[in-house]
């Protein structure tokens, strides 16, 4: 069944709850400042607190130092409490600061984040289509490339603090002495220069990074789902083997990126090191000279021992803002991907009575269609070509268009309706059965709320059987897509979902392969009752289908089939 199948007559592809998802940038850069914007009360908030806590910290040398000065020069208690009182409070307010800043800066982090991970489910759900990356490559666009986006939103407010804290520092220091304001300045703009220019290197590893490490998490995914299949035909080693492949590529550019951004760190600890021993070279200089007093000099190492924590604050945001625009990069690349199919029908029949007619379609192995499926009756389409079934799945669904010739509903072009409103009308259940998430009720109700109709789906399709048979009954958890229960199972819960929907029309692909013969006579039976009034397409060969059809169209290969 379809992803928009899933969504169902009145369900939306995303939850009501949830903030409306970025719209696609022009650029990965557009894009993260567009994510970055969600949480702008928290940066700002937190930029604001961070800088108070950090201009609090340059604060505390210069208090030691105006202290030891006036204890040098007066000595008198009264001057030394005033001072140390001085020095409490700016502790308190630092320490508030940092508290609540913190608390801001993570809520942007999480917006951030959650931002980007909704702009992802919305594209991907969207009833358009068009994303067609496996779904382990696409969990690691939401979750690691999700997460680097939000880390730099934490890390913005903190680099903002340390531009507003060199940049307090520097003053301070220029009331001191003009030189020593001057050598920040400089030590300053060298760094920010030399980290711009590696963190272009670091941007292309990060993006490597997370493009094997998405590999990697995809091919363990089908691994996983397959492995019963791998073990049946004995081909453990050479799956292990590849996997061993891919996952070493993997952690090739994993160390790579972490060079890279070592590299970068390293450069910005030898330059601040360097700076901070000219800063105390030249202060001690000056002092030396009598141009600054005892506690000047003080104050002047204090601070320039502090201000190497901003320095390094700069540091590290250029390797996490190369980092985070190579994930928007990724990111960037589903929310930009081109629709399968466009969305731009207009037509709203008053009714759905289910008539469906081909004409001049042209499927998937040249065979050229011209039938049409009578409203209110059930047909049967046998295909002797496996493709050409497929493709008249995929069609009736609108996944794709023909190439040539029109599908029509009620005389109106599929292509000239509402997606929306296509996919609650005709409702395609393809041959591999996708369970949600959940429950077998979960899953027998997804499409529906209507407890007659789930009562009813539930017995046409033999899923009473399957909720006698588990563990819970209907409580039972189907695990990840079904894998707790056997392919039969899962084809009559997949069945049981779509019939409870009752929609004007329904196309069954291959509905019963996993079921006996016996059981899949009966739920033939029961669903040809149950669908009576409805249009219903069951494409298959089995005879068990075929014998409760009103008509059968047989598709043999590369012909022109009329009907």
């Amino acid at each position: 069944m379809t992803a928009s199948a899933l969504a169902g007559p009145s369900a939306t592809p995303t939850s009501r709850s949830a903030p409306p998802p970025a719209a696609p940038a022009g650029s990965p850069r557009t894009l993260l400042w567009r994510a970055l914007r969600a949480g702008r009360r928290d940066l700002a908030l937190s930029a604001l607190l961070f800088s108070t806590h950090q201009l609090g910290e340059s604060l505390v040398p210069v208090i030691v130092g105006a202290t030891v000065g006036s204890v040098v020069l007066d000595g008198g208690p009264a001057r030394l409490a005033l001072y140390l009182a001085l020095l409490a409070a700016d502790f308190l307010l630092l320490s508030l600061s940092y508290r609540f800043g913190a608390r801001a800066a993570v809520r942007a982090r999480r917006h951030t984040e959650h931002r980007v991970r909704m702009a992802l489910t919305e594209r991907v759900l969207r009833p358009a289509g068009g994303v067609r990356l496996p779904p382990g490559d696409l969990l690691s666009r939401a979750s690691g490339d999700a997460e680097r986006v939000g880390t730099f939103a934490g890390t913005l407010a903190t680099t903002a603090a340390a531009v507003v804290v060199l940049l307090g520092s520097a003053a301070l220091l220029l009331r001191i002495s003009a030189v020593l304001g001057a050598l920040v300045v400089a030590g300053t703009a060298v760094l920010l220069l030399a980290q711009s220019r590696l963190a272009r290197l670091l941007r292309r590893a990060g993006t490597a990074e997370q493009a094997r490490q998405a590999r990697a998490t995809a091919l363990a995914e089908d691994l996983v789902r397959g492995l019963r299949v791998v073990q049946g035909i004995g081909a453990e080693h050479t799956v292990a083997a590849d996997y061993a492949r891919v996952s070493r590529s993997a952690v090739r550019a994993a160390r790579r990126a972490m060079s890279a951004e070592a590299a970068l760190i390293a450069v910005g600890t030898v330059l601040t090191g360097l700076y901070l021993a000219a800063v105390a070279a030249v202060g001690a200089w000056l002092a030396l000279d009598g141009r600054i007093g005892l506690g000047q000099l003080i104050a002047v190492l204090g601070l320039a021992r502090f201000v190497i924590g901003p320095m390094r604050t700069l540091s590290s945001a250029h390797a996490r803002l190369a980092r985070a625009l190579g994930s928007a990069a990724r990111v960037h690349e589903v929310l930009t991907t081109p629709p399968a199919v466009p969305d731009d029908g207009r037509a709203e029949p008053a009714a759905t009575a289910g008539r469906i007619e081909f004409r001049d379609v042209l499927l998937a192995d040249g065979t050229r269609a011209d039938w049409t499926l009578p409203a209110a009756r059930m047909t049967g389409l046998v295909c002797e070509d496996p493709a050409t079934a497929d493709a008249v799945a995929s069609l009736l669904a609108r996944e794709s268009d023909p190439e040539t010739g029109r599908i029509l509903l009620d005389g109106t072009a599929l292509a000239g309706l509402p997606l929306d409103r296509l996919r609650a009308d005709v409702l395609v259940c393809h041959h591999e059965p996708v369970l949600l998430p959940g429950t077998v009720a979960d899953n027998l109700g997804a499409l529906t709320e209507d407890g007659p109709a789930v009562s009813e789906a539930t017995r046409a399709s033999f899923s009473d059987q399957v909720v006698d048979a588990a563990p819970h009954g209907a409580a039972t958890p189907v695990g990840d897509r079904g894998e707790t229960l056997s392919g039969g199972q899962r084809q009559r819960i997949a069945l049981g979902r779509a019939l409870a929907a009752r929609p004007p029309v329904l196309v069954l692909h291959d509905p019963t392969t996993a079921v006996d013969a016996v059981t899949e006579d009966a739920i033939a039976d029961r669903v040809r009752r149950s669908r009576a009034g409805r249009t219903t397409l069951v494409i298959t060969a089995a005879p068990a289908w075929l014998a409760r059809c009103d008509q059968v169209v047989r598709v043999p290969a590369a012909r022109t089939v009329t009907r």
